[in-house]
């Protein structure tokens, strides 16, 4: 019961944040033409949430280097995954469905952050990902992709789709696999609950544009996959 009314209370609480914090910064951003700092704010005020929550966020290991900027492939276990990479990595554009950018208010954020629209099962609507991606890198502002495509509802890795590493391979940008332990027990996908953990992230070796040129997509897709999962506890 308990778990269940903080799920309620963080769901409520993230979307105060969204309509009384987020507005006044995005109207500022857009006035004074400071469409660049508008995710700094993620920072601060996802530590004051988690905080409140009870979550903390660990980084195991190495981040790039400040100016090595990264196509981000992390396994999936929970909405949260997302504020945590946000809070744990770096303020960061997302591939999200195209139908989200239809929803009101939350599709102009996801704009004005530079997320990417993406139209499932419809190769020629994504014609364009490659390059969007690496204009965004290009521009030292990382994007991030989930390749299970969905969540794991016990923390064990799911098959990988292929679409985003054809679209990886095109871009010619380099990627950072990216372990997430624990978020699947710390908020769940089956219902909605929060309870107060560590939420681990795990930064593994960049693999290099050039690395990656000499690649077929499914080396590819099989190197981030075994990166990611050298890290996920065998499930006993």
């Amino acid at each position: 019961m308990r778990a269940k009314f903080l799920g309620i209370l963080f769901y409520l609480f993230i979307g105060l944040g969204l309509v009384t914090v987020i507005p006044p910064w995005l109207i500022f951003c857009a006035v004074f033409n400071k469409r660049n700092k508008f995710t700094s704010i993620v920072r601060p005020f996802f530590a004051v949430v988690f905080f409140l929550f009870g979550i903390k966020v660990e980084v195991e290991g190495e981040l790039p280097k400040r100016g090595k900027t990264c196509f981000i492939l992390s396994n999936h276990q929970s909405f949260i995954d997302i504020l945590a990479i946000l809070y744990g990595i770096s303020p960061s554009a997302f591939l999200a469905k195209k139908s989200l950018f239809k929803v009101f208010y939350f599709g102009v954020l996801l704009k004005y952050t530079g997320s990417i629209p993406v139209a499932r099962g419809d190769h020629r609507a994504n014609i364009e990902l490659s390059s969007q991606i690496k204009n965004r890198l290009e521009n030292n502002f990382p994007v991030c992709a989930f390749p299970e495509g969905t969540r794991s509802a016990n923390g064990e890795l799911l098959p990988f789709k292929n679409g985003i590493f054809r679209i990886i391979k095109d871009a010619g940008v380099p990627v950072l696999p990216v372990t997430i332990l624990n978020a699947w027990k710390v908020f769940p996908k089956t219902h909605i609950a929060l309870y107060p953990g560590t939420i681990t992230i795990i930064p593994h070796e960049v693999i290099n544009a050039n690395e990656i040129e000499n690649m077929n997509f499914e080396e590819l897709r099989d190197k981030v996959r075994s990166a990611i999962s050298s890290s996920i506890p065998k499930a006993e």
